[in-house]
């Protein structure tokens, strides 16, 4: 009798679909999962977002659904939602994750989840599984019914929680499924549809990017490499798209008011109408020095966490021979979301705009525009204001305290 061999089957891009109904919930844990804040919490609820990055070794694409459990939306919204997530899992998910609490599963919320997994594939059970993001007082027998339906795979997020655990459980079921994602055929058919017909109508629009980091005369050397011209704000034709280039000066200048650089950020997306497609971010492909560091920290504090998606990192090179990337790049292209290119003498452009074109794929042609950037600035100001606040109570509040502590003293004695 032959023997049996196990074989451990490894997918490229592990394509997870996150389910729940809160933006902030699903926002928290597709953030855990990538270790870096790629999520924002204030986008609109019918908003689905792709976003990838790595876990542990792993490169993850995350499609975030913050609403499609909530048990009021419409069947309409269920099936768009639905055609939606498969698109942006193209060719299909390997993981469907639940987001459910043991308080808010009720037998309408049992109902719901299961109308809505079917509307991925009659076999989704085999792909999916719950992740609950509380600690229960008591057991839920509706969300143990649900549990035992995704084979009893169950993750409970607690702060002591390690991603690489979770990524274990998403293992695992690639393993049992021997690598195969999600097929589901018809609600990705009839979603490409749509997506085709929404593509002929923005044909026409301009494609806006803009190039940013610390070093000058890298950001000058990558912009003739795209436009071949030496203009600070250029517009040409390549590759079948009008194409708008912008140059942002470097952010991190002890010379700049903060003034000054707000106004410069701004000056930037305003130029680029309706809003900026890409920021490529140049950085060299050698340690980085302490300049490379501080730009990328104020763009990030500038722009905001919703910049993260509309960003590609270009690691410029001197010559041909591909060299691994050092740690701390690798970390700075995590931190950014994982969308990279390592651009040699003789890369072609051509290649650059092959990633281009898949990141607006992904982003479904949406822009970061001055409207994102002043809603950034404005939640900035209530997160200072909301903080101001709470210092000027502690401050009031030990205020308060201290007579009593005076008088105590000297009722003792004690000066």
């Amino acid at each position: 009798m032959p023997g049996l061999s196990c074989e451990l089957i490894i997918v490229s891009d592990l394509r997870i679909v996150l389910l729940g109904k809160s933006v902030l919930e699903n926002s928290g844990v597709g953030n855990f999962i990538l270790g870096a804040p790629a999520f924002d919490s204030e986008v609109p609820p019918d908003v689905v977002e792709r976003i990838g990055g790595r876990l542990k070794d792993r490169h993850v694409i995350i499609i975030n659904s913050p609403q499609l459990l909530q048990t009021n939306i419409s069947d309409h919204q269920i099936t768009q939602t639905v055609r939606e997530c498969v698109y942006l899992s193209d060719p299909g998910p390997h993981v469907i994750v639940l987001l459910l609490k043991h308080d808010q599963c009720s037998t309408e919320d049992q109902q719901h989840v299961e109308k809505v997994l079917l509307s991925f594939s009659e076999r989704v059970f085999q792909h999916t599984m719950v992740i609950s993001t509380q600690e229960p007082t008591e057991t839920n027998d509706i969300l143990q019914k649900i549990i035992q339906k995704c084979a009893n795979r169950h993750f409970s997020l607690q702060r002591s929680s390690s991603p690489h655990d979770l990524l274990q459980m998403f293992e695992d079921i690639v393993q049992m499924n021997v690598g195969q994602h999600l097929v589901c055929a018809e609600a990705s058919q009839s979603f490409n549809i749509e997506q085709q017909s929404t593509e002929r109508i923005s044909e026409g629009e301009k494609l806006n990017l803009v190039v940013c980091g610390s070093n000058r005369t890298l950001k000058s050397s990558i912009s003739k490499r795209i436009l071949q011209q030496t203009d600070r704000r250029s517009d040409a034709e390549l590759h079948g798209r009008q194409i708008s280039l912008v140059e942002l000066p470097a952010l991190f200048n002890t010379q700049l008011s903060e003034e000054e650089v707000m106004r410069q950020a701004l000056r930037c997306v305003s130029l680029c109408h309706p809003g900026v497609h890409v920021f490529l971010l140049i950085i060299p492909n050698a340690p980085l020095n302490n300049e490379d560091k501080a730009e990328m920290e104020e763009i990030q504090r500038i722009f905001s966490s919703r910049i993260i998606k509309h960003i590609m990192i270009l690691i410029m090179q001197n010559s041909e021979h591909q060299t691994e990337l050092n740690e701390e790049t690798q970390s700075v292209i995590e931190s950014f979301g994982g969308r990279h290119l390592v651009f040699g003498p003789k890369t072609q452009v051509s290649t650059l705009m092959k990633k281009i074109e898949h990141m607006l794929k992904e982003n479904r042609g949406e822009v970061f525009s001055t409207e994102t950037f002043l809603e950034a600035q404005m939640k900035k100001l209530l997160q200072f204001e909301e903080m101001e606040k709470k210092i000027h109570s502690f401050e009031t509040h030990l205020l308060a305290k201290a007579p009593t502590k005076m008088s105590s003293s000297k009722k003792s004695g004690k000066l």
